[in-house]
């Protein structure tokens, strides 16, 4: 995402326009049903209209913002392709998400929107407004939580039904046709799946598996060969110390640097870790800078090394993931890597990293978690003691006593995982192919 594009700005839009934008459009909507268009739940009906079960055979799907939100969509979008084999489903996005999705093999396409450059941004969401249109869509299921614009295009997109959440205090959920009651009750990926309940479908989430191509992992390991990191090196830890784009005054979900570095240089010494810092752009390359500054033990930087879909290979390449909240954390999940995330702003209840393996830090301050859906992942918070607090020994401790002591209960499933090309050509002759790697 561009810095030249201002989200605090296109937020503070969408929270006052928005509204105004939804209920001018409402009113469209019920004028049309009058003269005989399709029919519109009143404006404040919770209880849907009585009607036959949907059959679409064109689906749009919206989740533009949070790739680390369209990696806990996928179990979610697997589910309605199983439930709807014969449908097909396209995805509306922004373009940074599109190789992902598209690896994932689940949507039929993938209508990637630009922000990066505010001088045509309009122009450019116009024509993804025009390709929507064109779709001639049956059904848009809208995954966004909180924006209003997503709304909007659900109803623009001329589709006679719209499935999205009707997320208390944000006044978008006007111009859905079924409106699902959007709650913080459990992990986003079975909130998300809440929405496609109107479809009369099994929406459990069901696993994806997301593939590598040999020429990624071929890269890959030439890259950490150029760092002296050899096939065999036991742990290998990847470490990501950036919490995304900031929209707040300071990094509210950021482990400090000196607890990263501190973390790592114990892991190094201890247990001869290769620590492998990941990122992206100027921000994060300052912070792994500053982190390897820090460190008495050396360390990798690989800042900007890798595209999205190598990033997948890197990180089925290493032993441990160490990470803020973050789309990193979400992608190291989904490839089945063991993480040790940390938590203070948001709650892991919602988007811990969700396997068994995983180690989470997390304070449950009584002002914790301080930005949600309904508070549009706003807060004033100035000083984010939830997530400081955690101290590098209290990890340092837990890392050893689940992963790297001698006696750890996770220590030998770590030693075999695949982390050169000869161990992961094995581990794909053992694993299950096709169809039945998906179930």
């Amino acid at each position: 995402m561009g810095s030249s594009f201002n989200y605090n700005l296109a937020r503070r839009i969408d929270s006052w326009a928005g509204p105004l934008l939804c209920a001018a459009l409402f009113a469209v909507s019920r004028v049309h049903a009058l003269l005989g268009g399709p029919p519109q739940p009143a404006m404040r009906a919770t209880t849907p209209p009585r009607r036959a079960p949907l059959e679409p055979r064109r689906i749009l799907v919206i989740k533009c913002y949070g790739l680390g939100n369209v990696v806990m969509l996928l179990p979610v979008l697997a589910a309605l392709r199983h439930g709807l084999p014969q449908a097909r489903v396209d995805f509306l996005t922004l373009e940074e998400h599109r190789a992902l999705l598209e690896r994932s093999g689940l949507p039929s396409r993938v209508i990637g929107i630009t922000l990066r450059g505010f001088p045509g941004v309009f122009a450019r969401l116009w024509r993804a407004l025009r390709e929507v249109r064109a779709g001639r869509y049956d059904l848009v299921i809208d995954f966004e939580q909180f924006v209003k614009f997503s709304a909007a295009i659900a109803y623009l997109s001329g589709a006679p039904e719209r499935i999205g959440f009707n997320t208390d205090g944000q006044r978008r959920g006007w111009l859905y046709t079924k409106r699902v009651v959007y709650t913080d009750s459990e992990h986003m990926s079975r909130i998300f799946a809440r929405l496609l309940r109107p479809l009369a479908i099994d929406t459990e989430p069901r696993r994806v598996v997301l593939d590598t191509r040999p020429d990624e992992e071929a890269r890959v390991d030439a890259r950490l060969a150029e760092h002296g990191i050899e096939a065999g090196r036991f742990p290998r830890i990847a470490v990501h110390m950036g919490s995304g784009d900031n929209f707040y005054r300071i990094p509210l979900k950021r482990w400090p640097i000196e607890n990263f570095a501190a973390l790592c240089d114990e892991l190094a010494k201890r247990h001869g870790a290769a620590i492998l810092f990941t990122g992206k752009g100027a921000e994060e390359r300052e912070l792994v800078a500053t982190a390897i500054a820090k460190m008495t033990m050396p360390a990798v930087d690989l800042c900007d090394g890798f595209s999205v879909t190598e990033l997948l290979a890197f990180l089925k390449r290493c032993h441990l993931v160490i990470v803020n909240d973050t789309s990193v954390m979400h992608i190291a999940a989904a490839v089945r890597t063991p993480t040790v995330a940390f938590f203070g702003p948001t709650a892991p209840l919602h988007y811990g990293p969700g396997n068994p393996e995983d180690l989470v830090f997390y304070r449950d301050l009584h002002c914790s978690p301080c930005l949600t859906n309904y508070n549009l992942k706003v807060s004033r918070c100035t000083d984010p003691v939830c997530v400081r607090s955690i101290p590098p020994d209290e990890v340092l401790g837990a890392v050893e006593k689940r992963f790297l002591a001698s006696d750890a209960p996770l220590r030998a499933q770590l030693e075999r995982r695949p982390t050169g090309p000869l161990e992961a050509a094995e581990a794909a002759r053992l694993a299950p192919t096709g169809s039945d790697a998906r179930e």
